[in-house]
């Protein structure tokens, strides 16, 4: 795959803390490139100045890159912050990173390389690349939460392998790229609104007969998660998990 240009979305919510060191350091990172950069911020609903500091942030960007900010009325979910920024993307390469940046947008080219590549041992580029936070060597990077969201983690994981993806050991890991034709198949038939989108997403391009590459990326945990497991949200990622093969019923490569 030839490498052109690359759209980054960056969905929000009540991230008035940390979007402008986040942005500054997104915008930093794509003014060094060879490549054309499109970022795109997501405020999902905010009730904080989430929408008035990515404003600022984006007022004065220098030459190759360029911004939008897109905002829902209403709190509707990562799932639908993410969607509305991919679809909405215009570069040949779509890639979606948490605001919180506790994937750096350094570790980049290694997922560009696995488009462009192949991996492990493939000449042809693969059309998704997504970040694994399990190491080769198989330390788990992981680790360093606490240990809610480990646990959290493990059930999920057990009920994803179990009911949709047995082969992807991190499908939550909040950084994944896409390229264009692959988004605009994946996220126009993407429906969850909540944390386990990122399961779907997978699905569909399983489904679709898309290649998808794991690519082990740094990572680090970072206080202030915006979600908190509980039994409300448990039993409604649950749900989602087992909603996904139902809403999807009858998708076929062909499709």
């Amino acid at each position: 795959m030839s490498m052109l240009s690359l759209s980054y979305v960056v969905p929000a919510y009540n991230e008035e803390e940390r979007l402008g060191g986040s942005l500054a350091t997104l915008i930093a990172y794509s003014t060094a490139q060879s490549y054309a950069v499109e970022i795109i911020i997501v405020d999902d609903g905010s009730a904080d100045r989430t929408a008035e500091i990515a404003t600022a942030a984006l007022a004065d960007l220098p030459d190759g890159v360029f911004a939008k900010l897109i905002q829902h009325k209403v709190n509707r979910g990562k799932g639908a912050a993410v969607r509305t920024g991919a679809l909405a993307a215009s570069n040949d390469v779509v890639l979606y990173l948490d605001a919180d940046l506790s994937t750096l947008p350094d570790q980049t080219p290694k997922l560009l390389a696995a488009l462009a590549a192949g991996a492990p041992f493939g000449a042809t580029g693969a059309d998704i690349a997504i970040g694994s936070r399990i190491r080769p060597e198989g330390g788990d990077m992981r680790a360093s939460q606490p240990a809610w969201r480990r646990v959290g983690g493990r059930l999920f994981a057990l009920l994803r392998r179990r009911l949709l993806l047995s082969g992807i050991e991190d499908t939550q890991c909040g950084f994944k790229a896409f390229t264009r034709p692959a988004a605009q198949a994946i996220f126009s038939r993407q429906q969850l609104d909540g944390w386990a989108f990122d399961a779907e997403l997978l699905y569909l391009a399983h489904r679709l007969g898309y290649s998808v590459v794991q690519v082990p990326i740094e990572w680090r945990h970072v206080e202030g998660s915006r979600f908190q497991l509980g039994a409300g949200s448990a039993y409604r990622e649950v749900r989602d998990l087992v909603r996904v093969r139902w809403l999807h019923r009858g998708l076929t490569s062909g499709d």
